[in-house]
């Protein structure tokens, strides 16, 4: 099943790395090697009983599955097998296959996804009707059903993890501090604003409350560090969970902002997000006429009426994307500029892309990034320039690509590049990648890059 499924599933787990997979009872080797292949993951098998307790691996099943991945290509050093509960590690994906629930009752699977995942996680589950899966799995996050159930067939789902949507105690406390006595902290229950006054630049950005306060030792929004660094002021909005910030409580306080004349104080305004944030920087920038907008890889809307092929978000499709600030591609048509960054060859960024057809528009495009470019342009060293920049109105296409040029010393680029040439068959470009990857010093990728060379070459001969 997994097999077959194989390229939907990878396009819904909406990914741009996979560090750690786990495999509960060897149950999903297909997708342990595809997982490999793509993003040369470590692989961890978890042996468990049908009560989730950890057991003893079969001896003949470990061979069995260790024997399959290595001739498909994974190194045999990227496989463990993890029998007790004390040498679990939290996932990026995780599989249940033929197991909980189908083989196992679902419930059981709770203290596994309660410690060993974290707020941007995956979970691939076959499951069966009438099972109480989605009930059960719905506490979690959101499904994205890629087979539905029936009295016959399995179902197959994969679960986005999602936060807790109650309010963190400790950002308010740490919030009020930042915004001092000149600033502000208004708690919108699942929302909040921080406004920290600083220079006559206004920055407005829009962050997931629970990755700042798991996923950064700073617990500081989007962007912090370097706005601060640049002296400007700073309103950060932030979302108590995968919400697209769609509540009318944020609707309500950016009117408030605008009827006030929050925004005409500052001499410049931009709304700096990106994905979810990057949706919401074009959509609430009509609050500010005149602005700049600086949105990476966003989505334009998440209304399935509007881009009924936009199937990785189903989690906020009862949201209500209407009104003032509602399509982000039409109401930013006020913003002075409209940056969008964003990678081509991912196709539903790309569409989202297509529809900002303002003349205010500015396109710069990231081949081979992935969806969460400002990671990977993080990483390379380049993002804050390219923002700074950006903000100041000084961005032309000449600095860009010059900046973008780094990206052939990036792992991701190469990866990416590799991936695509091997999916067209194109082996000699990949030859060339898996050489110049050796040469930049990733020799562990080069090797991969190789085998699934040799892998494909096999295969055609057969």
């Amino acid at each position: 099943m997994i097999a077959q499924h194989e390229k939907a599933i990878l396009q819904s787990l909406d990914v741009d790395d996979v560090v750690h997979f786990a495999d509960i009872n060897f149950g999903a080797p297909e997708l342990a090697i595809a997982l490999y292949k793509r993003y040369g993951c470590k692989i961890d098998v978890l042996t468990v009983d049908d009560k989730c307790r950890f057991i003893e691996a079969d001896k003949a099943s470990t061979k069995a599955y260790t024997d399959l991945l290595v001739k498909s290509g994974v190194d045999k050093a990227a496989i463990h097998i993890v029998d007790h509960r004390k040498t679990l590690k939290t996932y990026d994906v995780l599989a249940s296959v033929d197991n909980f629930g189908t083989k196992y009752k679902i419930k059981f699977i709770d203290k596994l996804l309660n410690k060993s995942l974290h707020a941007m996680s995956r979970v691939v589950l076959t499951i069966k009707k009438g099972s109480g899966s989605y009930p059960f799995l719905n506490q979690f996050g959101g499904c994205n059903t890629i087979a539905l159930p029936t009295s016959n067939t399995f179902g197959l789902v994969i679960l986005s993890i999602e936060p807790s949507s109650e309010p963190d105690q400790e950002w308010s406390s740490i919030a009020k501090e930042l915004a001092g006595k000149d600033g502000f902290f208004t708690d919108c229950g699942e929302h909040s604003f921080l406004y920290i006054p600083r220079g006559k630049t206004l920055v407005v950005t829009f962050d997931n409350l629970d990755i700042a306060m798991t996923k950064r030792d700073t617990r500081r929004p989007w962007g912090f560090e370097f706005i601060e660094g640049q002296n400007w002021s700073m309103l950060g909005v932030m979302a108590n969970g995968w919400t697209w910030f769609r509540d009318p409580a944020v609707t309500a306080e950016f009117d408030r902002l605008k009827e006030s004349g929050f925004f005409e104080q500052f001499d410049r305004v931009v709304f700096y997000g990106a994905s979810m944030g990057g949706y919401a920087a074009a959509a609430f920038s009509s609050a500010a006429k005149g602005a700049t907008v600086f949105a990476i890889s966003p989505q334009s809307t998440v209304d399935k009426s509007i881009v009924p092929w936009e199937m990785r978000y189903k989690t906020v499709w009862q949201r209500d994307f209407t009104g003032p600030y509602g399509d982000a591609a039409l109401v930013s048509d006020d913003a002075q500029t409209v940056h969008i960054m964003y990678d081509p060859y991912v196709q539903s960024d790309a569409a989202h892309a297509a529809r900002f057809k303002g003349k205010n528009v500015k396109f710069w495009r990231c081949p081979h990034l992935g969806h969460r470019l400002g990671s990977s342009l993080s990483q390379m060293g380049i993002l804050n320039q390219i923002a700074s920049e950006c903000i100041n109105g000084n961005l032309d296409n000449k600095m860009f690509y010059g900046l973008l040029r780094k990206r052939r010393g990036f792992a991701r680029y190469l990866r990416e590049l590799s991936n695509l040439a091997l999916e067209k068959n194109h082996i000699g470009l990949a030859t060339r990648v898996s050489e110049f990857t050796a040469r930049q010093g990733y020799g562990k990728l080069s090797r991969q890059i190789i085998g699934r060379i040799k892998s494909l070459k096999s295969a055609s001969k057969d």
